[in-house]
């Protein structure tokens, strides 16, 4: 019997920074790389992930087993193409979730084509769950929801049941769903009908290189999308008046959107070595007051052993609410306790690194998920 055929389908590209989609695409394609009885073909798309020349050539070194086809979800070169087959009929699609256009399906169709028979196909994001529809039905098909697309549009009440619809709608066309949420989980299980993995996110256990001679008291590692851009300037006005001589290090392109200077605030933007800030920290933030899905930021927060501050949307989708190494309130008065505890009482804080590590152990191990892989892929171990 040949290899099993893989397709897995991300529209963001693994050399783009070290946001939380990416960290989990690039833990998702070293594991494929590592399979050697899979031939493996990841699809991306060109002009979304903004891929360049040299991203072509760092992901073919880094990646060497795996086969990278890039498309575009619209044409600008050429003016009519992008007015008629993306533009207009992208005004009037009948399903608001989706992104795929023509060009990018069509596209689709053709890489199909020319890979073959796939027996696997695993399709990030709802909104681009319609390439589906391009798949055989001999192909078992995957999506991998990362996030549950219509909580982000919870505020538009007039439309958020037809975007609900419209999401579930597209994940019945999958014979599997992948949610990393126990409360997406349910959602799915209920509306779809259909088998629904939880897939327990995993880091590398970095846990015993946690120093004790504390570098930064606090820090925090973020992308610089709406959600942790509100969560820090609440942070910053609402929770930082509160601390004294508490100095806070700011990693990561969340930098860009801090443009007041804060007293004890240092800003890094993006970092080479983003593992001697954790190695090196006492405690991790994450403000988030809005947002869906689990926080990777947590999780890898929590892979080096780090009590989290965070609120009630920083612990959105942790199997535990409790126990899990965070503490967690939208009071910006008990948000800066929170931290003064961590800082200033030891026994409390070695009892919240004890709590960090089982809960990380436990739940976020490498051999946690690669078992479910392994059976997905009927990898025998």
């Amino acid at each position: 019997m040949g290899n099993l055929r893989i397709l897995y389908f991300m529209p963001d590209s693994p050399m783009s920074g070290k946001a939380g989609n990416t960290t989990r695409l690039n833990q998702m394609l070293s594991y494929l790389e590592q399979q050697q009885h899979l031939e493996v073909h990841f699809v991306s798309l060109r002009d979304w992930g903004m891929w360049q020349d040299q991203d072509r050539l760092a992901f073919r070194k880094k990646y060497t087993n795996l086969q990278l086809h890039l498309l575009d979800k619209k044409s600008k070169k050429h003016f009519f193409k992008y007015l008629f087959l993306y533009k207009i009929p992208y005004l009037f699609r009948r399903n608001q979730i989706d992104l795929t256009s023509y060009l990018l399906r069509h596209s689709f169709k053709k890489i199909l084509k020319k890979i073959g028979a796939i027996d696997t196909a695993i399709i990030s994001y709802a909104s681009w769950g319609a390439l589906a529809d391009a798949l055989p039905n001999s192909t078992y098909k995957i999506n991998d929801t990362h996030d549950f697309i219509t909580a982000q549009y919870k505020d538009k009440r007039k439309i958020v049941g037809k975007l609900f619809q419209n999401e579930i709608d597209i994940l019945k066309k999958y014979d599997e769903i992948w949610t990393y949420s126990v409360e997406e989980e349910y959602i799915f299980e209920q509306f779809t009908e259909k088998k629904v993995q939880l897939m327990p996110i995993s880091f590398p256990d970095n846990i015993h290189k946690h120093q004790e001679n504390f570098k930064y008291s606090i820090v925090y590692v973020a992308s610089e999308n709406p959600h942790n851009v509100k969560g820090i300037h609440w942070f910053l006005e609402e929770v930082l008046p509160l601390l004294e001589n508490v100095d806070i290090h700011i990693i990561g392109k969340i930098k860009d959107s801090i443009q007041k200077k804060y007293p004890n605030v240092v800003l890094y933007g993006m970092v080479e070595d983003l593992e001697s800030f954790y190695t090196q920290a006492k405690v991790a933030i994450c403000p988030m007051l809005s947002g869906t899905g689990i926080k990777i930021k947590v999780l890898e927060a929590l892979s080096y052993g780090l009590p989290v501050v965070t609120n009630r949307r920083g612990v959105d989708g942790l199997f535990n609410k409790k126990n899990n190494g965070c503490l967690y309130t939208d009071n910006p008065v008990d948000f800066a306790d929170y931290i003064k505890k961590l800082l200033e009482n030891p026994i409390f804080y070695q009892e919240m690194k004890a709590e960090t590590a089982a809960y990380f152990r436990n739940n976020h191990s490498f051999s946690a998920e690669y078992k479910i892989l392994n059976n997905i892929f009927e990898i025998k171990k």
